[in-house]
């Protein structure tokens, strides 16, 4: 009897609302399924190229490490060379100025000591010389003619 009369109902317009019903939620859930797998896929993509450009991104990185740790290196041994060579241009100073300070007191000896040697040593250089001794510690030709003629 029950049977019966569920047979009834869907036979009648309730039966066909009911089966429309049903179709429509099944038709709304493959369409829900549907667009959240497109979604689903959509992330995987966007996760994929993520990945692929995190990937290409570590090797630039790993290649400029490289080439950073080279210049490293070529910079250390330059920084090597060039504070051996302040070493002995430090050396060279020194000794340099000590020669200079010994020269230095050997003249105010042979001031103190030499009479003929204060008088000359004091006196101004004839016209003429100081200049050419500037030429000559500029590296001017000394053989060349000046504008005077000597």
């Amino acid at each position: 009897m029950i049977a019966l009369i569920l047979k009834r109902l869907f036979r009648t317009v309730l039966g066909r609302w009911v089966t429309g019903s049903v179709v429509a939620l099944l038709l709304g859930g493959g369409a829900l399924m549907w667009h959240n797998h497109k979604a689903d896929l959509r992330e995987e993509g966007r996760q994929e190229c993520i990945q692929l450009v995190n990937e290409e991104t570590m090797l630039q990185l790993e290649a400029a490490l490289v080439e950073e740790r080279r210049t490293n290196a070529e910079l250390v041994a330059l920084a090597e060379v060039n504070a051996l060579a302040n070493v002995e241009a430090l050396a060279r100073r020194q000794e340099l100025e000590t020669s200079l300070t010994a020269l230095a007191a050997e003249m105010e000896k042979q001031r103190n000591e030499d009479p003929e040697y204060k008088e000359w040593g004091d006196a101004p250089l004839p016209d003429g010389v100081a200049e050419r001794m500037r030429e000559q510690a500029t590296g001017s030709d000394p053989g060349t003619l000046r504008d005077d003629g000597s």
